[in-house]
């Protein structure tokens, strides 16, 4: 097991050490907090790089695994799959954390690097060399969300709404219970665009901002029961409706029909009992 304090510049010499030798990595870029001299890391600290790679050899780093097993026994990975090239997202058994971009190098200005600092750890590539320093532009700016996805999202949260009571009255709690747990997770993702439009930026180191809302979703909180569900449901919606007014001026309330419908759903309910 290795320290978990400052493992970061054991891992960034043994990364180099990897791949610097290897014809096909053309350049390996270290990006993120532990990039910024400004920002001192601590555990929780990942290692955030781009490697260039030669063209025509993405495969010898993507999405296989391979190279990595070197650096330590893989835990766990996820990676996300991009027109030139793909992210993998590595964790280690010893809690050591790897995010590493490879692209090749005929697609590398086409790949964005959104970072506040970067660092080249080795380049033997005359593109990254000319380029990096031009094309760092910070952190990914908060994505745009449409007025029709929005309108989406809101739609089929409000169909969830009713779905579940039906299900409750149906006495099919699995999928209510399935379903009310979807509607906390649409509350948390219109929190989270919220959170990037007010600080401009997808990234956030910390947390902070939402954290508030976070502690209002103690309103939804409640037994796993017929009743408990509904309740949920209820709780939900209005935060629902709170913060599409946030994110939407004009926007106009939604939740009345449903509370409505759980209302009289709970009445049924307790005729039947």
């Amino acid at each position: 097991m290795i320290q978990k304090d400052q493992w970061q510049e054991t891992m960034v010499r043994n990364m180099t050490a990897l791949l610097e030798p290897q014809e096909a990595a053309r350049a390996l870029i270290l990006k993120g907090s532990y990039a910024n001299p400004t920002i001192q890391p601590d555990t929780w600290s990942d290692i955030d790089s781009t490697l260039v790679v030669a063209n025509g050899m993405l495969s010898t780093f993507f999405p296989t695994l391979a190279w990595l097993e070197p650096l330590g026994n893989l835990y766990t990975f996820d990676q996300s799959v991009y027109a030139h090239g793909g992210t993998t997202r590595v964790c280690f058994t010893d809690f050591r954390r790897i995010d590493c971009t490879c692209v090749e190098e005929a697609h590398f200005l086409e790949q964005p690097i959104y970072s506040a600092a970067t660092k080249l750890l080795f380049s033997r590539s005359p593109v990254v060399d000319e380029n990096l320093a031009r094309i760092t532009v910070g952190p990914p700016t908060a994505p745009q969300i449409p007025s029709t996805e929005f309108e989406q999202m809101s739609n089929q949260f409000w169909f969830k709404g009713m779905l579940i009571t039906n299900k409750v009255m149906r006495n099919d709690l699995l999928i209510a219970t399935h379903l009310a747990l979807e509607l906390i997770q649409d509350l948390c993702v219109l929190a989270m665009i919220l959170r990037d439009r007010a600080y401009n930026t997808s990234h956030h180191r910390e947390g902070g901002m939402g954290n508030d809302f976070i502690a209002q979703l103690n309103l939804t909180r409640h037994p796993y029961t017929a009743m408990g569900i509904l309740e949920t449901v209820k709780g939900c919606s209005i935060q629902f409706d709170t913060l599409a007014q946030e994110w939407m001026p004009g926007y106009q309330e939604h939740r009345h029909p449903l509370l409505a419908w759980i209302a009289h759903a709970q009445e049924m309910y307790n005729e039947t009992s």
